[in-house]
């Protein structure tokens, strides 16, 4: 983890301070944060998969940010300080906003993709048979 503020100068490692140790102990790089498993990184590490996911998902949104694939502010919006106690109420999102995050791959015909929410979900096995 040494190499994360090499490759990524500017990435905000305070909310991530408490899995930096665990990770540089067990010789863990931004480049297998890229490649390898979240599952396999939090168990190599014995750290909680759930903060690994957020980790590697900050790493690879910062990058693309960083070398123009994504908007920058959009792409990091989602990992910015949450909300504090007072804002409780903004947590609650309808089932229509959620699925307006999602990242989906058109299939290219319009009534697919609106019966599928706007296409194939991305981060999911999908598989589609038919005859």
């Amino acid at each position: 983890m040494t190499d994360l503020l090499h490759t990524l100068p500017n990435f905000p490692t305070k909310h991530y301070t408490h899995l930096i140790p665990s990770l540089e102990k067990n010789l863990i790089t931004t480049t297998d944060l890229l490649t390898l498993d979240p599952l396999e990184i939090a168990k190599r590490a014995q750290l909680p998969l759930l903060d690994v996911r957020r980790l590697t998902n900050h790493v690879l949104a910062s990058l693309q940010s960083q070398l123009g694939v994504v908007e920058g502010k959009d792409a990091l919006r989602k990992y910015e300080d949450p909300p504090s106690v007072e804002d409780a109420g903004s947590l609650r999102r309808s089932g229509t906003a959620i699925v307006e995050e999602w990242n989906v791959i058109s299939t290219l015909d319009l009534l697919l993709d609106a019966a599928l929410g706007g296409g194939i979900p991305t981060t999911y096995i999908t598989e589609v048979t038919g005859e």
